[in-house]
């Protein structure tokens, strides 16, 4: 009796996740023969699509009309910066790279609290601490390293996002270069690079001279330029753009001063454009353009932690029961031990809150075939790639979100944790991490002599992918770690893109207390989370 229950369950399964066996994708990539001389990959932290146009972006904009468009592109969850450095680095999602928040908890490091993974002294404690293992699988810079490739990475960002990009390069890995590691003193790895770039370009701006991010941005342009690309000769670089992130969280999507600081990254984009002409190797080259994550309004403010508390449900805000690991717009709860009944308690209380919105706690089976947590009206921690064992949480929440346009005409409004005090929130400071699709859809462009010119692409995609892709397109071979999909139909002979067959579904879970949904669209075997929403809960 019970094998012909589990027979009909499967048949139900197979219905509502047929296989697509006419085109499905391979962990070992296809010997692709790349024509590139070089590729790069720029992360313009923050970028909205939306924002894309020939007025704000004109080098942006030229690559988006000239390559391959990804009309259905999608951020790592949660949508936050150093999830995305490591999922990027890894082509890895944060199941596998370890890095599963902005702010992680790791007892080891802090039995009592979590810790910011922005600064890169932090991920290097965590690295000696664990004998090596800050990422859980290898990056993209020691895979090419390995197969004799030289990479490099540059960022203008937090030292711990750049770091994430390259956590290796100390050891002789590549070459890693971030202005703001130790300004006076260290500025890239291994040593060797940090004192040419010391003697040849100078020191960065220092951080606390500075009224905005641009001149971070100006000054890694110029080490890309005037060294990276005229002296070292990378294969393969990785710039990220820490602009608009940092201006979007202070006056918001489309205020005056983002686009200000948008044609700035763009321009030095354009300069670095202008120099590959100049050296010859423009019309060798493969440009990728992604974003880590979207961005969307704050309109309300919950702090979770003393919510708990005041539910009698944490002890104080030092004590180590429950463990919060914030991401602006969701949060992972930690509780000691992984006490079943202390995680149904928690879980409970939140379902009855007007502010919660989806929750997810550790999955029953292989997602995305299983696809309910272990409790009533939860979705499976497995289905959005997140770990429910070792770093991960017992508890992962998300907050209501909504497409009311912001004052500049920019839609998608968010709840978002905070330290103060809950209620509604006014002004235009926005943020991300969300699972709405206002910071789930991110910028992704392909442009160069590896791919199709001139098509927008309705397959999903995510910026994953795009690591996938470069090193299939470097014919390295993949292992079970790389979970990013190689976007054969973006790149020429591809595949006719309107014939990759592309499967959406919602899916929904429900206890007496919550409704929640889930979209997924999936390729093949890859499925990309899309959004969720608690059912008849609105702003």
């Amino acid at each position: 009796m019970i094998r012909h229950k589990r027979t009909a369950l499967k048949l139900l399964l197979l219905m509502l996740f047929p296989a697509v066996a006419h085109f499905s994708f391979a962990n070992v990539p296809k010997n692709l023969n790349s024509r590139a001389e070089l590729i790069i990959l720029f992360v313009v932290d923050g970028l909205c699509p939306d924002l894309i146009n020939s007025e704000n972006t004109p080098n942006i904009y030229e690559l988006l009309q000239e390559g391959v468009f990804f009309e259905n592109s999608h951020a790592v969850f949660p949508t936050v910066t150093r999830v995305n450095s490591a999922a990027i680095a890894t082509a890895s999602y944060p199941i596998h790279s370890g890095i599963v928040s902005n702010s992680i908890f790791i007892p080891a490091m802090n039995p009592t609290s979590s810790f910011s993974t922005g600064d890169y002294h932090n991920l290097r404690k965590l690295d000696e601490l664990t004998n090596g293992k800050l990422l859980l699988c290898k990056s993209w810079a020691q895979r090419l390293t390995e197969n004799g490739f030289r990479p490099a990475a540059i960022s203008s960002g937090s030292s711990g996002s750049a770091f994430l990009l390259n956590h290796r390069a100390p050891q002789g890995i590549g070459v890693l270069i971030n202005g703001w590691f130790e300004p006076d003193s260290i500025v890239a790895f291994p040593k060797d690079v940090n004192d040419r770039i010391l003697q040849k370009i100078g020191h960065p701006p220092h951080e606390n001279d500075l009224t905005n991010s641009d001149a971070k941005v100006n000054w890694t342009t110029r080490v890309l330029n005037e060294y990276l690309l005229s002296e070292y000769k990378p294969d393969v670089i990785y710039c990220w753009i820490t602009e608009p992130d940092h201006t979007q969280h202070k006056h918001g999507i489309g205020a005056p001063e983002t686009m200000e600081t948008i044609l700035n990254s763009d321009r030095n984009i354009g300069m670095v454009m202008q120099k590959l002409k100049e050296l010859g190797l423009y019309s060798k080259t493969n440009i990728l353009v992604t974003s880590d994550h979207g961005f969307s309004t704050y309109n309300y403010s919950v702090n979770v932690e003393s919510e708990l508390i005041k539910a009698r449900l944490k002890k104080s805000h030092e004590s180590g029961d429950v463990v919060l690991a914030g991401s602006g717009e969701s949060v992972l709860i930690h509780v000691k031990n992984r006490n079943k009944m202390k995680i149904r308690q928690i879980v409970e209380f939140l379902q009855a809150q007007k502010w919660i919105g989806v929750i997810f706690t550790a999955g029953a089976g292989k997602a995305p075939q299983y696809f309910s947590g272990s409790i009533d009206g939860t979705f499976s921690l497995d289905i959005l790639h997140q770990p429910s064992t070792g770093r991960g949480a017992d508890i992962l929440i998300t907050f209501p979100w909504s497409s009311v346009k912001n004052k500049y005409g920019y839609p998608g409004t968010d709840y978002s944790n905070t330290g103060g005090a809950t209620g509604p929130k006014t002004g235009v400071s926005a943020g991300h991490g969300s699972m709405s699709p206002w910071t789930v859809r991110n910028t992704m462009i392909a442009w160069g002599v590896d791919f199709k010119s001139g098509v927008k692409s309705r397959v999903p995609a995510a910026n994953i992918d795009f690591s996938a892709t470069i090193l299939a397109l470097k014919n390295i071979p993949f292992d079970s770690d790389i979970q990013g999909r190689v976007l054969y139909e973006a790149l020429k002979n591809g595949a006719d893109i309107e014939k990759v067959p592309v499967q959406t579904r919602v899916l929904t879970v429900q206890n007496q207390k919550q409704k929640s949904a889930l979209q997924i669209s999936r390729v093949g075997k890859y499925w990309y989370v899309d959004k969720s929403w608690r059912v008849g809960n609105t702003q």
